[in-house]
């Protein structure tokens, strides 16, 4: 029968960040921005913080290919560098 079994009483899954629309953002400050998206986690109480990562990925030339940014040269890469 059709809402019988282990997945009729699994929690629904929540995402821990808000909606697009909903996001603070501040253009050309990642870090911020980050911030502000662990700011939202912490205030919301939905998942402990100590369950929750922030990763920054770097290297020695301090840059690194992103893809999926609105700054992309058509499906390619933006490779942000430091001033």
């Amino acid at each position: 029968m059709e809402g019988d079994g282990p997945a009729a009483t699994a929690p629904q899954y929540q995402p821990a960040c808000p909606t697009r629309d909903a996001c603070v953002y501040n253009s050309c400050y990642c870090e911020e921005n980050i911030w502000k998206l662990c700011e939202y986690i912490k205030t919301h109480n939905q998942y402990l913080l100590e369950e929750c990562h922030a990763v920054f990925i770097s290297n020695e030339k301090k840059m690194v290919p992103i893809w999926k940014q609105q700054a992309r040269p058509e499906n390619g890469p933006v490779i942000w560098t430091p001033k």
